[in-house]
C-alpha cells in the first residue's frame, strides 16, 4: 500500500509543479483575453489545491493509524519481551512436555514483531516525508492562487481605467477640433474686418445712449424734418494680395465691376494692374 502510495504521489508532485510552471508562462506573456485565462488558471489552481488538500487530509489519517500501530506493535513487542525474559528466569521444562510457552517460541515471535515494528516505523517515516512534502506543495499552490487572483485583479482595474480613458480622449479630440474651427472663424472675422475697416479721414459717429437721445427728442422736438446728408463716399485702403477684382467683388458681390472702380481713381490708376499697397481708393 506505501509502495503504490508514494508512486502516486511523484506523478501528482510532477503534474502540479508543470501547471504551476506553465501558469508562470502564460502570467509572464497574457493573451489578448488574459482575463479568461487567468479566471480559468484560477479555477484550476483552486481545484488542483482542494484535491491536495483532501490527499493531505488522507495521508494525515493513515499517518495517524499508522502511528496507533505501531504503537499497539511496541506493546506487544514490549510485552513478548516481557514474557521472554520471565520464561528465561524459569528452569527449562522438559522437552517431551511440548509445552506452547517455550522460549523458543517466545523468541520466535518477539522476533516477528520487532520486524513488523520496524516495518511500520518505516511506513511511518514514509508517510511523514508524504505528508510534509504534500503540506509544502499545497503552500506552493496557495501561494500560485494568490498570485492569480491579483493578476485577475490588476487586469479587472486596467480595463476600468482604459474603458474610462477612451471617452476622455474622445471628448478631448472633439474639444481640441471645435477649438480649431473657433479659431478658424475668428481668423477670418479679424481678417474681414482689418479689410473693411474705413480710411484714416472717415469720421464715425459718436455713439449716444438710447435713454439720452430719447430725452433729448423730447426736450428739443426739432421745428421741422431736416433733409438726410448726402451718403459719405466709400474709400478702401489697399492691402497685400489685392486685385481690383477681388476689391469689386468685396464691395459688390460681383467681380464684374472692376472698371467702375478703375473709371473712379484715374488720378491714381494707369491701369488694373498698377495697384499700390497704402493707397485709398475711392468707391463708386
Amino acid at each position: 500500500m506505501n509502495r503504490t502510495l508514494r508512486l502516486g504521489l511523484l506523478p501528482i508532485a510532477l503534474a502540479l509543479a508543470g501547471s504551476l510552471r506553465a501558469d508562470d508562462k502564460a502570467a509572464a506573456a497574457p493573451p489578448v483575453d488574459s482575463q479568461a485565462s487567468l479566471r480559468a488558471d484560477n479555477k484550476q489552481l483552486t481545484d488542483e489545491l482542494a484535491a491536495a488538500w483532501k490527499e493531505s487530509e488522507r495521508l494525515k489519517f493513515e499517518l495517524a493509524a499508522s502511528k496507533a500501530a505501531s504503537e499497539k506493535s511496541a506493546a506487544e513487542s514490549a510485552d513478548l519481551q516481557k514474557q521472554l525474559d520471565t520464561a528465561k528466569a524459569q528452569p527449562p521444562m522438559p522437552a517431551e512436555t511440548g509445552a506452547p510457552g517455550s522460549v523458543a517460541d517466545m523468541q520466535d515471535k518477539l522476533a516477528t514483531s520487532l520486524r513488523s515494528f520496524s516495518v511500520v516505523q518505516d511506513e511511518n517515516a514514509q508517510l511523514k516525508a508524504s505528508v510534509d512534502k504534500l503540506t509544502s506543495d499545497n503552500a506552493s499552490l496557495s501561494q500560485q492562487l494568490d498570485a492569480a487572483r491579483a493578476s485577475i485583479a490588476t487586469l479587472q482595474v486596467q480595463a476600468a481605467a482604459t474603458s474610462q480613458i477612451e471617452p476622455m480622449r474622445t471628448e478631448l479630440r472633439q474639444a481640441q477640433d471645435e477649438t480649431s474651427r473657433l479659431a478658424g472663424e475668428d481668423f477670418q472675422l479679424r481678417t474681414r474686418l482689418a479689410i473693411q475697416a474705413t480710411g484714416p479721414g472717415a469720421a464715425k459717429p459718436a455713439p449716444t445712449r438710447p435713454t439720452q437721445a430719447a430725452a433729448a427728442s423730447a426736450a428739443y422736438p426739432p421745428a421741422q424734418a431736416a433733409p438726410p446728408p448726402p451718403p459719405a463716399p466709400k474709400t478702401y485702403v489697399v492691402v497685400e494680395g489685392d486685385t481690383l477684382t477681388k476689391i469689386a467683388r468685396k464691395f459688390y458681390g460681383s467681380s464684374g465691376r472692376w472698371e467702375d472702380i478703375l473709371h473712379a481713381n484715374r488720378d491714381i490708376l494707369k491701369d488694373e494692374k498698377s495697384l499700390v499697397v497704402g493707397s485709398t481708393l475711392k468707391i463708386p
